[in-house]
């Protein structure tokens, strides 16, 4: 339903043009990321807007509750040469890990997109992707303490729009720790971990805005709510739903 609306909408305007790059058979994850990145422009620094970034260049990205499929946390697709993200709401609960999600899809969508299958191998390369997409080695080489420190990786964690957590990985894969030191620091952080101090506020970038931007802009031309739902043979509110607006309507409540 999200891939019709995007292409109702691209009855009415036009939308970013996809660009994501073509892999050789074989490239790895790193690989990809790099090139990635370079295909963006996007150097070797932070990643400040990664949502508001793949948004621009095409990659249509949603957040949706999925109802009954509670062991799916995210997904994505391509379908007629659009990809598509989307993500649950309780993978956005925390920006870190909801930034970490949209880089593992876009790993998925690069690597994967021709597999048809999944797997533990295939979710791995989709994570070592993400880790190389938003944490690049270079970078990190020089930014990473020397030392497990909680409170420089918290500090760096939240330049780099990544968790602790994911910093002690990287810390681990750059040979900067070992293992078992990195599990006792895991230990230490599910101590003092404090979900009121989750600094969603700091990336207003990460909410997608693709398709009501584009819907505003389609309502100008002719593609307003209602004829987008006489297209998709939907009503109006599940047009609303899929675009993300919320229902303004009082609520009656019997008691």
């Amino acid at each position: 339903m999200v891939w019709e609306l995007t292409f109702a909408l691209e009855t009415f305007i036009k939308l970013p043009e996809v660009e994501l790059p073509a892999l050789e058979p074989g490239t790895t994850p790193p690989k990809a990321a790099a090139l990635l990145r370079r295909c963006w422009d996007l150097g070797e620094g932070p990643l400040r807007h990664l949502v508001a970034t793949a948004e621009s260049r095409g990659v249509v990205v949603v957040v949706r509750p999925l109802g009954e499929i509670d062991s799916v946390d995210a997904f994505s697709v391509v379908i007629l040469d659009r990809p598509i993200i989307v993500t649950t709401p309780r993978r956005s609960e925390n920006v870190f890990r909801h930034r970490f999600s949209i880089a593992h899809e876009i790993g998925h969508l690069l690597l994967h997109r021709d597999l048809g299958e999944h797997g533990v191998a295939v979710e791995r390369e989709a994570d070592e992707f993400a880790a190389a997409f938003l944490t690049p080695a270079t970078a990190m080489d020089a930014a990473l303490p020397q030392r497990l420190d909680l409170a420089a990786l918290d500090r760096l964690g939240r330049t780099w729009g990544v968790s602790p957590h994911s910093l002690i990985r990287r810390m681990v894969e750059r040979g900067r720790t070992t293992e078992s030191s990195a599990r006792r620091a895991y230990q230490r952080l599910a101590m003092v971990d404090d979900p009121l101090a989750d600094p969603t506020s700091a990336y207003s970038g990460e909410v997608p805005t693709l398709l009501r931007k584009a819907a505003e802009l389609a309502a100008d031309h002719g593609g307003g709510v209602p004829a987008l739902a006489e297209v998709l043979k939907i009503s109006s509110g599940q047009v609303r739903d899929l675009l993300g607006d919320a229902d303004q309507r009082p609520v009656l409540r019997l008691v």
